[in-house]
């Protein structure tokens, strides 16, 4: 089922082989723009885009200490607002590997984001490599590297959850030609996606979780769910997009983007193809994992919402209706026209609620026994909701919070809330619908207020 592959050091690279025509993989090429990438000053301080798992991470750093100032680190020194480049130059690295002589070669012209930043940099890459030994870094962890392989498919469900899509949206078309692959490393941070690198082949470029990296394989079963999203939300982009494909003009006509997106980033279809894949994603926890599947789709539906997705909570929901309303062989595809015509018709009440009238740069001196927060429109006034307090001192996090249920205290026909907040906190945030919430607060037409919407208070 596994297999090491080690045909001269000129092709080396960690791969796994799964029953399902799938395959797991750590390559040279794309380990190297992972770690190119965390040396840069972005990566070295973004909370996000790199992970910074110890001890990898820190042997990283350590060993590449000597060249920590090639000139290479400055030009692919990419920041969010350049996330293409970022992106790209990851991604792309994928469809490299070394010849006879040590020298990165393209295998193929894949190109996932549009800028070509391997090939501008190739000389400098190069010299990296030669001036770091880059390639004996990678050859000393290729049992760290195999160990990843080895445990990912069981740690992430990856049969499980091909066998789900297979089984709801039907296997893609020339599935049994076409190789399925997830490209991993334990540096990626944020920016997963799904790409065909060429006409046979898509892959899967996902994160993976610290206790999968340092080997703690006995993580419990909701952590490890809840890390599925990384994976099943990226091939589950083979099956919805094909489908979304034939249904392209009524997707126009019924998915307004002025309505369903608050700048996502996704365009047209892709748009509506992200709120389906994760719909999907809660389909496949709810029939697997029932018993945390609620939980669990609440988180990334906040999380969603966060991103521009603003009624990915509503929209998931009439899609678990329809396909579990369906007699015999649930599908997916039957469900597309009866969702666009609901799309149509609640269109005109989809909008992101939001915080008005707040600072969010300074903590205000308030009087906490009739607080008053406003809101953008009318909210849910009939269902008890939470929200978190998280103190500050000096302006910095101390580590400490705590959950409240508000009840009541709604006014002006639920556009304003009167609080009377009691903590010990003197200086504090006060967040609404956020990670580890289980009881949201949603406008009157079921849509989340902003997700992470916060106020900075002080006594």
């Amino acid at each position: 089922m596994k297999k090491l592959l080690i045909s001269a050091f000129s092709i080396l690279s960690i791969v796994g082989f799964s029953q399902r025509n799938i395959k797991i993989e750590m390559t040279e090429g794309y380990e190297l723009s992972n770690i190119l990438l965390a040396l840069t000053k972005y990566g070295r301080t973004d909370k996000w885009d790199v992970q910074k798992i110890p001890p990898y991470y820190d042997e990283v750093l350590n060993y590449f200490e000597p060249v920590k100032d090639h000139p290479l680190l400055d030009s692919i020194n990419y920041s969010r607002p350049k996330w293409e480049k970022f992106l790209g130059f990851r991604t792309d690295m994928y469809a490299f590997s070394f010849d006879s002589n040590g020298r990165l070669k393209r295998d193929y012209p894949f190109n996932s984001f549009g800028p070509v930043e391997v090939d501008k940099h190739i000389d400098l890459i190069n010299d990296f490599v030669a001036k770091s030994n880059y390639r004996q870094f990678y050859n000393n962890h290729k049992s760290f590297y195999q160990k990843i392989v080895e445990n990912y498919e069981g740690y992430y469900f990856v049969d499980q959850s091909k066998k789900f899509l297979d089984k709801i949206a039907g296997k893609p078309k020339a599935d049994n030609r076409k190789k399925y692959i997830v490209a991993i490393s334990p540096l990626v941070g944020g920016q997963n996606c799904h790409r065909d690198v060429d006409s046979l082949t898509t892959v899967d470029f996902p994160n993976i979780s610290k206790d999968l990296i340092q080997g703690n394989l006995n993580s419990d079963l909701t952590t490890r769910v809840v890390e599925n999203h990384s994976l099943f939300t990226e091939m589950d982009h083979g099956y919805i997009n094909p489908i979304s494909e034939k249904y392209e003009n009524l997707i126009a006509a019924n998915f307004d983007l002025n309505k369903w997106d608050n700048e996502s980033g996704y365009p047209g279809i892709n748009c509506f193809n992200e709120y389906m894949t994760w719909a999907a994603y809660d389909l496949f926890i709810k029939e697997k994992f029932p018993k945390m599947a609620d939980s669990i789709s609440l988180q990334w539906q906040y999380q969603n919402a966060s991103r521009g997705f603003i009624a990915q909570n509503i929209f998931a929901r009439k899609v678990s209706e329809l396909y579990f309303s369906q007699k015999g062989d649930k599908k997916l595809e039957p469900i597309y026209v009866p969702l666009l015509k609901w799309c149509k018709e609640v269109e005109r009440i989809v909008s992101q609620p939001s915080l008005q009238n707040i600072d969010k740069e300074i903590f205000v001196k308030t009087d906490l026994s009739n607080l008053v927060v406003q809101f953008s429109e009318p909210m849910n006034t009939g269902t008890p909701f939470k929200v978190q307090l998280v103190e500050f001192k000096n302006s910095n996090q101390t580590g400490k919070n705590n959950w409240v249920e508000i009840k009541d205290g709604w006014i002006n026909n639920g556009k304003s809330l009167r609080l009377k907040l009691n903590t010990s906190f003197e200086e504090f945030a006060l967040i609404f619908n956020w990670w580890g919430n289980d009881k949201p607060l949603l406008s009157k037409n079921g849509i989340f207020l902003k997700p992470q919407s916060y106020i900075l208070l002080k006594k």
